[in-house]
C-alpha cells in the first residue's frame, strides 16, 4: 500500500507539472532583440546607376541583450535579405568591452560570423552596426516602400548555456527604396460659360470677358525626395548621404482629366500664361508637359479650340511625374494639396438613360426633349458608350420656350463624333448638357420595338429645382 501511494504521488507531481507547462514547454523566449531605429531608404534610381553597390550608415541595427549573456566563445552572425552580399566587412561597437572577431563569411558573402571575445556582453549591454558597403542590392532598384522593407538578422549561438542562444535569427525590416522625388500639386478652378454665343467653348461666367486660354494648374518644388511617403525615413543616394538631384534634371508632368475641345498646353512661368515656355500635347484624356525644371514653380496652362464643347471635371485633376532627361528617380510622390476643377456656368447636366441603343431588326431609340421654360435652350449630348473610352460630346441645335422634340438614334449619331452604335446589342449612356434654364428642362429615351410599340427605358428626367 505504501509503494502504491508513492507511485500515485509522483503521477499527481507529473501530471500538474505537465499542465502548468513546467516541463516539456519547448525552447524558451529568446533573451535579446533587435532593433532598426531607421530603416536604410534609398533612392530606387540611384541604385540603379550605382550597380547596386550603396553604403549603409552606422547605426542601422542594434543587438541587445536583456537576460542571460553573449558568452566569450560564442558565435554571432549577421544576415543581409536575398540576393545582398557584403562588399567591406561590418564591425560591432559593444557598449561593454566586448569584442567582435571575424569567423566566417563577410565581403562576397550574404552573411558574417564573429566571434564574441574581450568580456561577455552581459544584460543592459548592446552591440550596434558601424558604416558598411554591400553589393548586388538590385531588388532596390524597383522602389520597397518602407512598409515592406526588406529584412536584416542577428543571431547568437555557440554559448554553453543553452538558454543564451537565439533559437532563430531574429529578423527586422531594414531595407527599402523609393522613386526618389516629391511634388506639390495645385488644381485651379475654372468655369466654362455655357451661354450663347459661346456655348460651352471658352473658360468664363459672361461672354464680354471669356478667354480660350486659362489656368490648369501648378507644380511646385519637384525635387529630391528627403523623406519617404510616410515622411517617417530619410531618402538615401548611394553614397549613404541625403538624397540629391541635378540641377540640370527635368521631369515630364501629365495630368489626367476630361479635354475635350482643348487644342493646345503649355508650361508658364506666371500664373497669368502670358510667359510660355515648354509646349505640352493634349489627348481626350490626358495633357502632358514635357521639359518642367526642377525646384522651381511652374505654371501649366490649356487653350480650348474656341469651337467644341468643353467637359466639365468635378472630381478634378490627376498629375504623375517621370523623368524627362533625368536618371536621378524614377518617378515622383505627388502631394495633391488640391485636385482643382472644371465647371459648368449658365446651364447644366441632366440624366437620361443608360440604355440608348443602335437600330437594327426594327428596333430603334428615340430621345425625346421638353423645354417648359421661357426660354430658348441649347441642347448638348454628353454620350458615353458601354465599351469605355471617354465621353463623346455633340450639339443637338436649339428648343424653344414650351416646345418639345424627338431626336432618333441616326440623329444622335451625326451629332456626336465618335458615336457608332452599330445594332440594338450596343448601348451607350447619354446626359444632357443644356445651356440656359435646364431646371424647366425634361428628357426621356423610348425604344420601338418590331411591333411598333414604344417602350420608356429612360424615365423623364430634370434636375431637382
Amino acid at each position: 500500500m505504501q509503494k502504491l501511494y508513492i507511485v500515485g504521488a509522483s503521477a499527481i507531481a507529473l501530471s500538474a507539472a505537465l499542465g502548468s507547462g513546467a516541463a516539456l514547454a519547448g525552447p524558451p523566449l529568446s533573451p535579446h532583440t533587435v532593433s532598426v531605429p531607421i530603416i536604410a531608404d534609398y533612392n530606387a534610381a540611384q541604385v540603379t546607376t550605382a550597380g547596386a553597390i550603396l553604403t549603409v550608415p552606422a547605426g542601422l541595427a542594434t543587438y541587445s541583450v536583456n537576460s542571460g549573456t553573449l558568452e566569450i566563445n560564442s558565435r554571432f552572425t549577421l544576415t543581409l535579405p536575398a540576393g545582398f552580399s557584403f562588399s567591406s566587412q561590418p564591425a560591432l561597437n559593444a557598449t561593454s568591452g566586448t569584442t567582435f572577431a571575424l569567423a566566417g563569411g563577410g565581403i562576397g558573402s550574404q552573411s558574417i560570423t564573429y566571434t564574441v571575445g574581450g568580456t561577455p556582453l552581459l544584460p543592459g549591454n548592446s552591440a550596434t552596426l558601424t558604416s558598411f558597403a554591400i553589393q548586388g542590392a538590385t531588388a532596390l532598384e524597383t522602389p520597397i516602400p518602407a512598409a515592406a522593407a526588406l529584412p536584416i538578422s542577428m543571431q547568437s549561438t555557440n554559448n554553453s548555456q543553452i538558454n543564451n542562444n537565439d533559437a532563430a535569427p531574429i529578423s527586422k525590416p531594414a531595407f527599402a527604396s523609393e522613386p526618389g522625388a516629391a511634388a506639390t500639386f495645385i488644381g485651379a478652378v475654372q468655369p466654362i460659360d455655357l451661354t450663347a454665343p459661346v456655348l460651352g467653348t471658352e473658360f468664363g461666367t459672361s461672354p464680354a470677358t471669356d478667354t480660350t486660354t486659362a489656368l490648369l494648374s501648378t507644380i511646385t518644388t519637384i525635387s529630391a525626395q528627403l523623406q519617404d511617403a510616410t515622411s517617417t525615413y530619410p531618402v538615401l543616394s548611394p553614397s549613404g548621404s541625403l538624397n540629391t538631384l541635378a540641377t540640370t534634371d527635368t521631369a515630364t508632368v501629365t495630368v489626367s482629366g476630361l479635354f475635350n475641345g482643348i487644342s493646345a498646353a503649355f508650361a508658364s512661368t506666371t500664373g497669368d500664361c502670358a510667359s510660355p515656355t515648354a509646349t505640352g500635347t493634349v489627348a481626350p484624356t490626358q495633357v502632358t508637359f514635357p521639359g518642367v525644371p526642377l525646384n522651381t514653380l511652374v505654371f501649366f496652362c490649356v487653350t480650348s479650340d474656341g469651337t467644341s464643347l468643353l467637359q466639365q471635371n468635378p472630381l478634378g485633376f490627376n498629375p504623375t511625374v517621370t523623368p524627362g532627361t533625368s536618371t536621378d528617380f524614377l518617378g515622383t510622390v505627388v502631394d495633391t494639396e488640391f485636385p482643382g476643377f472644371w465647371s459648368y456656368s449658365g446651364g447644366g447636366i441632366i440624366s437620361v438613360t443608360n440604355f440608348f441603343t443602335g437600330d437594327d431588326s426594327g428596333y430603334s431609340s428615340l430621345l425625346r426633349v421638353n423645354n417648359a421654360g421661357a426660354g430658348t435652350v441649347n441642347l448638348f449630348a454628353l454620350v458615353q458608350p458601354d465599351t469605355g473610352g471617354a465621353p463623346l460630346t455633340g450639339s443637338l441645335g436649339s428648343l424653344g420656350a414650351g416646345t418639345g422634340t424627338v431626336f432618333t438614334e441616326p440623329q444622335i449619331a451625326a451629332a456626336v463624333t465618335g458615336l457608332d452604335l452599330a445594332n440594338s446589342g450596343q448601348r451607350a449612356t447619354i446626359q444632357l448638357i443644356i445651356s440656359g434654364d435646364f431646371g424647366n428642362v425634361a428628357a426621356s429615351s423610348f425604344l420601338v420595338n418590331p411591333s411598333g410599340f414604344v417602350d420608356n427605358v429612360g424615365t423623364p428626367n430634370k434636375p431637382p429645382v
